[in-house]
């Protein structure tokens, strides 16, 4: 009976063992695989407008990855881009920009004329569902 006390004693602890060893550190996405998200797919903008709150229409604009300078700008089509001039709303991220549980350090950059307007930074974070601004401000006043 002593033996298969410790032989049950033995297999609790190994099974205890290998399963704090499987850690969210381990596997960040794991937790996210029985998460229940809206079906909403959500995009930060950008707004810009002058000193009386009149949108403005920037002639092109950026978002730079600063851990590896990649261009992650959202590609609008020309309607798309003519709509966001109209209100002077831009996209800096959505959904799909980064992997899940992440977070990003974000240039955006505003160009009208050839000439910079607006160079922002934004810490923008991802759960298991969507996108999330931590740090930066979504209304520029020119």
């Amino acid at each position: 009976m002593k033996k298969v006390t410790q032989y049950y004693t033995i297999i609790l602890l190994a099974t205890i063992l290998i399963f704090c060893s499987c850690t969210d550190k381990n596997f960040p996405n794991a937790q996210c695989e029985d998460a229940v998200c809206t079906k909403d797919f959500r995009t930060i903008l950008i707004t810009i407008k002058d000193e009386n709150l009149n949108p403005i229409a920037i002639d092109s604009f950026k978002v730079i990855d600063l851990s590896n300078a990649a261009d992650i700008t959202i590609p609008l089509s020309t309607s798309g881009f003519q709509t966001a001039q109209q209100n002077g709303e831009y996209p800096l991220v959505n959904d799909m920009s980064f992997s899940e549980n992440s977070q990003k350090q974000i240039q955006f950059y505003a160009y009208k004329n050839n000439i910079e307007i607006v160079n922002e930074r934004y810490t923008v974070s991802t759960d298991c569902c969507h996108i999330n601004l931590n740090t930066g401000v979504l209304e520029i006043i020119l």
